[in-house]
């Protein structure tokens, strides 16, 4: 089996959350977590692969300090984008048109490695074909959610429109 690693862009997280919360020193995460300053640097350091904390200790991390630079990484790597409570509600139709375009733009990355996969051979297989048509409609799907999206937000100017015209 092979060993399992955090990410890079988690250790990065891990370590702006330590280092770079306002207002929040290494040394005050250190007696939240009942840790020593050397342990929580060392939580920090990205080459330190041997000492990561526990899921207790990042939870109690994140909780203490308010930075969501953990949770953010996590939410890019599986496709989401992490948005304020107070900013999603005000802006849902917005962040819901921007995570389609991001999805979208995956897709897009997907599709431009997946045709230049295809091509090295110069032969295209029905398997890669399938493949790359799996990934060109899921793109079409989420063209389809941004028009959507689109439409529905300009309803809604629309309809405010037509409501101060009256």
């Amino acid at each position: 089996m092979s060993e399992i690693n955090l990410s890079p862009e988690a250790k990065t997280a891990i370590y702006k959350m330590i280092h770079q919360s306002q207002g929040i020193t290494p040394q005050a995460i250190a007696n939240v977590l009942g840790d020593s300053y050397k342990s929580v640097l060392n939580y920090a350091n990205p080459n330190m692969e041997s000492h990561l904390p526990s899921i207790k200790k990042l939870e109690a991390m994140i909780q203490f300090t308010r930075n969501p630079a953990l949770v953010k990484a996590w939410a890019h790597m599986l496709g989401y984008v992490l948005v304020p409570a107070n900013q999603a509600d005000e802006k849902a139709h917005e962040v819901s048109i921007v995570e389609t375009l991001l999805h979208i733009n995956i897709n897009n990355g997907q599709a431009n490695q997946q045709v230049h996969t295809v091509l090295e051979d110069g032969v295209v297989t029905p398997s890669e074909l399938a493949d790359t048509e799996a990934i060109l409609e899921e793109m079409e799907n989420h063209i389809h959610q941004l028009r959507e999206a689109l439409k529905s937000a300009a309803a809604k100017y629309i309809s405010k429109t037509q409501k101060e015209k009256a």
